[in-house]
């Protein structure tokens, strides 16, 4: 209460005043208090328990090939939140921590980056973990009825996992594939069936209750198989041996041409002859930094007029109308490709 007395005592032309002294406060408990928290505090390894995973020999060699491709270390920050992924099975807080020291940005901003994208793994889970889209095409297809499926079959919940650390069930974002909806990921892999010994996802062929206890089998009989899921790359098999980035001594990556992504043209040219000459209209885009009005004179094009970027209306006094008109916007040192060609009218 003095904390508060206090801190009124400095608002301007405040009339309280605490003549009886600060009254009792009687504070209530908390939500988190009263019903618990939503999620469970998930218990986080120390940098000492995950390093033996990270700093092996291949680690090192991996995260300095990639490392040696950008010319900011930080560029690679996602690739190495993925092979701390990779080597721990997820990606505690510790884990941000070294991915943020091997890229050389602050724990705050790998830790934004590594909540950001959903595909980095906060919290330990299954060796199967079963990822079941939510969008609109699949929804609308059942995919609420096959979740439900799903989770009565292995007596679990969304986000939980089963007590033998086989399986666990997420719902998630739209996975892309739509046209197979509904539809899940297996680890992984993309999955509406499993059929000799494979899982499958054939065009017209959708999650049922019959292919989810397919795919479960499939799971249960590749844990009979192997004692422990084969390691795949992270990273897909990203090349070695390429000596760093463009501008690194001795590299042989060429840096990609300035204008390898040329601005958009000007947009919906008009041209209307009129008393006063002919009246040029268009739609051009923000980033734009020079527009050029060129008309056509003996088979070539003439420059007549630079008009602002910010303007949308140009008037060429000797022009009449048959003539022929075209414009060509800049962005910066990046030129596009001449409008159409529109004759005045």
């Amino acid at each position: 209460m003095k904390k508060v007395q206090g801190a009124v005592h400095f608002v301007a032309n405040n009339k309280l005043s605490f003549e009886r002294g600060p009254s009792p406060v009687e504070l209530y408990p908390t939500p988190a208090d009263q019903l618990g928290h939503h999620k469970k505090v998930q218990p986080q390894p120390t940098m000492e328990e995950i390093l033996p995973k990270l700093e092996t020999p291949a680690m090192k060699a991996r995260i300095a090939d990639l490392l040696s491709r950008y010319p900011e270390a930080q560029g690679a920050l996602l690739e190495v939140l993925w092979l701390v992924q990779e080597a721990l099975g997820w990606v505690p807080r510790e884990g941000i921590r070294y991915a943020a020291k091997v890229c050389g940005c602050s724990p705050a901003h790998a830790f934004g980056v590594a909540t950001f994208y959903t595909m980095y793994k906060h919290a330990p889970t299954g060796r199967f973990l079963l990822q079941f889209c939510r969008n609109i095409c699949c929804e609308q297809k059942g995919a609420s009825n096959i979740i439900a499926y799903t989770e009565k079959a292995l007596n679990i919940k969304t986000g939980e996992t089963t007590p033998d650390g086989l399986f666990t069930i997420l719902q998630v974002e739209c996975l892309g594939a739509c046209g197979f909806g509904p539809v899940m990921l297996v680890n992984d892999d993309f999955a509406t069936n499993a059929k000799d010994g494979k899982l499958t996802m054939i065009p017209g062929e959708t999650l049922t209750p019959e292919h989810v206890d397919n795919i479960l089998r499939w799971c249960y009989a590749r844990e009979k198989e192997f004692k422990n899921e084969p390691v795949r790359d992270a990273l897909g098999g990203s090349v070695a041996g390429h000596l760093g980035h463009p501008g690194a001594p001795g590299a042989s990556a060429v840096a990609q041409i300035f204008d390898y992504a040329p601005p958009s043209p000007v947009l919906g040219l008009k041209a209307v002859s009129k008393e006063t000459g002919v009246v040029l209209t268009w739609k051009g885009a923000p980033e734009f930094t020079r527009l050029v009005v060129e008309r056509e004179e003996g088979g070539s094009w003439k420059e007549i007029g630079e008009p602002s970027v910010k303007d949308k209306e140009f008037t060429d006094p000797n022009g009449r109308s048959g003539m022929n008109y075209r414009m060509i916007a800049t962005s910066g040192d990046r030129v596009a490709k001449p409008s159409k060609e529109e004759k005045a009218v």
